[in-house]
């Protein structure tokens, strides 16, 4: 039978015949172009012998093309309707139902090649989530609200900048590859979306997280009284001078380095 997972009829037909319903909780918009399909799977650069955990499949418009190119391909969805119409058009697909937020990184492939169509409402926990964990992943390749987009790939200085771009960039290389706008979904959502790719660095420190949650944990205030609501204010201020920080500077101004250096000073202090 041919069909396209892409097509709004098929996925009209599919959800009629099935008795589905987009569900509004979980964040639920399919991927309607194919030429978006095709830039991701590039973006991925996959080999046959590669592991591929997708995240949020859905209907499997990525799926269907992602298990044509690789001998193991595990797909987490919190829906269990479409996971179980998933498991039965491709019985080689080692569907996980679930939340992801709730399932161990660890438990998937060292190596493995991670992708998907992130729910809006929980992008940034799942980014967190994934890159907090031990998990050993080859990069990232997934495709979020374009605000969330910017913010991950934001530089010290601009307003987009806060914990979750020091963070991710601390534990990977970010390559923001390309703009999807709203139109290329069904239902359409009310902001466009964007497309990232994330290399994991060799070393993941992840001592470093709360002091940078520390940092803007008051992101009006300067670095010392933000790091005050975590830390005493003797252990702040000899960080602050170990580091070679001026305590008035705010957080958002810090670039990786001067937050690497904050974070051992604070150990050490």
């Amino acid at each position: 039978m041919n069909y396209d997972r892409t097509s709004p009829a098929w996925i009209k037909a599919k959800m009629d015949i099935k008795d589905l319903r987009f569900q509004k909780q979980w964040g639920q918009n399919f991927l309607i172009d194919g030429n978006v399909v095709e830039n991701i799977l590039s973006a991925l650069d996959l080999t046959p012998e590669d592991t591929v955990v997708e995240i949020g499949p859905g209907l499997g418009a990525l799926s269907e093309r992602l298990i044509e190119r690789v001998e193991h391909l595990v797909a987490v969805e919190i829906d269990r309707q479409l996971a179980h119409e998933l498991a039965r058009d491709f019985p080689r697909i080692e569907v996980i139902t679930g939340d992801i937020l709730k399932v161990d990184p660890t438990v998937f492939p060292r190596g493995a090649k991670v992708v998907g169509n992130l729910p809006y409402y929980i992008t940034s926990a799942i980014i967190m989530h994934l890159l907090e964990s031990a998990w050993d992943f080859d990069r990232l390749v997934i495709m979020m609200q374009k605000e969330v987009a910017e913010r991950i790939s934001a530089s010290p200085g601009s307003k987009d900048y806060g914990v979750l771009s020091v963070i991710t960039q601390l534990y990977c290389e970010v390559d923001y590859l390309f703009s999807v706008s709203r139109s290329c979904y069904m239902p359409s959502p009310k902001v466009d979306s964007a497309v990232v790719r994330l290399w994991p660095k060799p070393e993941r420190d992840r001592s470093i997280v709360p002091v940078v949650k520390a940092a803007f944990s008051s992101r009006r205030k300067t670095i010392q009284n933000s790091l005050r609501n975590v830390y005493s204010p003797d252990k702040v201020s000899r960080a602050l001078q170990r580091a070679g920080l001026e305590p008035t500077r705010r957080a958002e101004t810090l670039s990786l380095g001067e937050f690497r250096q904050l974070a051992e000073a604070i150990d050490e202090a």
